[in-house]
C-alpha cells in the first residue's frame, strides 16, 4: 500500500470503480441495504490493497482483527470488569496474541539472539506491514473498551474501522471516539465537496516524499562518508532527519487527503515539528498520534506527572518509544535521549529565554539523535559518536573536507539542490505559523500546488520506493 506507487493507484482506481457498479446496483435492487454494500466494498477495498502487499501481510492483519474484535466484545460485556483469575487469564491470553506476530516478526532476533544470545534462528521474512501500527490501534480501541464498557459496534463497522486503508500500514494511530463515528456514518463514495482540499493534501504530501525524501535517499546511499570528521557526521545525521522527516509526513498528508475524499477526516500526525523550541513542543508535533497513544496508555496509568518520580516515567514512555521504532540498542538509545530531553524541559520550562537559541538548540539535539536512528553497525556508530564530541573532529582541515562527502561535483550540487528544496518547504512551514495559519496552509495553497505537481514531473526519481514508517 504504497502511495508513491503506480500499482497502488490503479488497484485503487480498478477497486472505487468495481465499487460504484456494485453500490449503483445495489441502489437499485435494495435501496435500504446500499450504505452496507458500500461498507462491504470499502471494506473489500482495504483488503485487496493489503493482500497486494502480500499474502503474509494480509493473513497477519486478520489474526490480529480476529483476537482483537473477542477482546472488544468480551470488554463490551463487562467480561473484564469483574477482575476475577479467568477474565485476567483471558485478557493475558487476547493481549499476547495479538502482540505475539509483532514479537515474532521485529523483536525475535533482538530479544533472544542479541539481548538474551540464546542463538535461536531468526525468522527470515520481512515485517508485515503496518503492523506495529495496527496492532497500538486495535489494543487502543479494546483498552477503551475495558475502561468503559459499552454494546460493542457492529461487526463491519469495526473490520473497516481496522482496514480504513488511507491509515492503516503507517498511521495515524485513530482513536476509537475519533475514527469510529465516521466509519458508521461513511457511504464509500468520492465526496466532491472536498476535492479541492483532498488534492492539496495529496500534491503536498507526494512533493515531500518523492522530490524531497526520496531523492535524499537515492543521493545519501553515495555519500562518503568519514567517520572520524564530525562535519560529516552532522551532514549525514541532517539528511536523515529531513529524509525521515519528508517521508514520514508525506505518507500522513497524502492519508488525509484520501481520507478528505471518502468524507473521513483523520488526525493531522505531524504540526510542523523542526519549528519546536524545546522537546516537549517538538514530540506534541512529531508523530502526534503516536505521543497520544504512549501518553494515554502508558504514561497517565503510571502516575503521569502526579507522582515525584514522574521524570522516570517520561523516559521510560520514551524508551518504548524507541523500542517501537525499531528492535535494537540504537533505537533504545534514541528513545533514552529524546525522553532525557523532554524531562529536563518539563522540568525546566523555556529555561534559555532566547527564543531563536532554544530553536537552534532543539533541532540540533533532534538532528544528533537521528544518528542511533540511522546507524546500525555499532562500531561504526560510537566512531561516529565519539567525533560529534571530540573537539579535534571540529578542525578547519575536515571542514574544507566535507566536499569529500559526495563523488563528483554533480552529486554536490543535486544534494544540495535537494536539501535546498527541503528548507524553502520548513521555511515556508515557519513563515504559516508566523501568521497564525493552519499548518501548512502556504505548502496547499493553489499557486504552489502547480508549481510542486511541475516539480514532481521534474524531480520525482524513477525508481519506486516505499516509506521508511513501513518497516515500523
Amino acid at each position: 500500500m504504497n502511495f508513491a506507487s503506480y500499482d497502488f493507484w490503479q488497484t485503487l482506481f480498478f477497486c472505487f470503480v468495481a465499487s460504484r457498479l456494485v453500490i449503483g446496483l445495489a441502489g437499485k435492487c435494495c435501496p435500504y441495504r446500499e450504505q452496507d454494500i458500500g461498507k462491504l466494498c470499502l471494506l473489500a477495498t482495504g483488503l485487496v490493497l493489503l493482500g497486494a502487499e502480500s499474502l503474509l501481510t494480509l493473513t497477519v492483519f486478520l489474526w490480529v482483527v480476529a483476537l482483537s474484535w473477542i477482546g472488544v466484545v468480551l470488554a463490551g460485556r463487562g467480561f473484564f470488569s469483574k477482575r476475577s483469575i479467568t477474565g485476567g487469564l483471558v485478557f493475558l491470553v487476547l493481549l499476547l496474541g495479538q502482540l505475539a506476530p509483532l514479537f515474532y516478526y521485529k523483536y525475535w532476533n533482538f530479544v533472544l539472539n542479541e539481548w538474551l544470545g540464546l542463538g535461536v534462528p531468526k525468522p527470515s521474512i520481512l515485517i508485515p506491514m503496518g503492523l506495529s501500527f495496527y496492532t497500538f490501534q486495535k489494543l487502543g480501541f479494546w483498552i477503551d473498551t475495558i475502561r468503559r464498557p459499552c454494546a460493542p459496534p457492529r461487526f463491519l463497522d469495526y473490520l473497516n474501522y481496522c482496514s480504513f486503508f488511507p491509515q492503516i500500514v503507517a498511521g495515524p494511530i485513530e482513536k476509537k471516539e475519533s475514527l469510529l463515528p465516521q466509519i458508521e456514518a461513511t457511504r464509500f463514495k468520492f465526496h466532491r465537496e472536498n476535492l479541492e482540499a483532498g488534492l492539496q493534501w495529496i500534491i503536498l504530501g507526494l512533493a515531500y516524499k518523492l522530490i524531497v525524501a526520496d531523492n535524499l535517499g537515492t543521493l545519501s546511499q553515495n555519500f562518503l562518508i568519514n567517520a572520524g570528521n564530525a562535519w560529516h557526521v552532522w551532514f549525514e545525521c541532517l539528511a536523515f532527519g529531513l529524509r525521515i522527516y519528508f517521508d514520514f509526513a508525506g505518507y500522513s498528508f497524502v492519508a488525509i487527503g484520501l481520507g478528505l475524499l471518502l468524507g473521513v477526516k483523520l488526525t493531522l500526525n505531524f504540526r510542523c515539528p523542526y519549528w519546536a523550541q524545546d522537546m516537549r513542543e517538538f514530540w506534541r508535533n512529531w508523530h502526534v498520534t503516536l505521543g497520544a497513544w504512549l501518553r494515554d496508555y502508558i504514561y497517565i496509568p503510571l502516575g503521569g506527572r502526579r507522582v515525584p518520580w514522574w521524570a522516570l516515567n517520561t523516559v521510560f514512555v520514551f524508551l518504548v518509544s524507541g523500542i517501537w521504532h525499531g528492535a535494537g540498542w540504537g533505537f533504545l538509545i534514541w528513545g533514552l535521549i529524546h525522553g532525557i530531553g523532554v524531562a529536563v524541559c518539563s522540568w525546566r520550562e523555556k529555561w534559555i529565554p532566547f527564543a531563536p537559541l532554544r530553536w537552534a538548540l532543539t533541532f540540533a539535539y533532534t538532528t544528533a539523535a537521528w544518528l542511533f536512528f540511522l546507524e546500525p553497525d555499532s562500531a561504526l556508530l560510537w566512531q561516529k559518536v565519539g567525533s560529534l564530541v571530540d573537539p579535534a573532529a571540529y578542525s578547519i582541515a575536515n571542514l574544507r573536507g566535507i566536499q569529500q562527502l559526495f563523488g563528483g561535483p554533480s552529486d554536490l550540487l543535486v544534494t544540495l539542490l535537494i536539501v535546498v528544496a527541503g528548507f524553502v518547504a520548513l521555511v515556508m512551514e515557519g513563515l504559516g505559523l508566523r501568521r497564525g495559519l493552519e499548518p501548512y496552509h502556504l505548502g496547499r495553497r493553489p499557486v504552489v500546488g502547480l508549481l510542486l505537481v511541475f516539480l514532481l514531473v521534474w524531480l520525482a526519481p524513477l525508481e519506486e520506493s516505499s516509506f521508511i514508517y513501513f518497516n515500523f
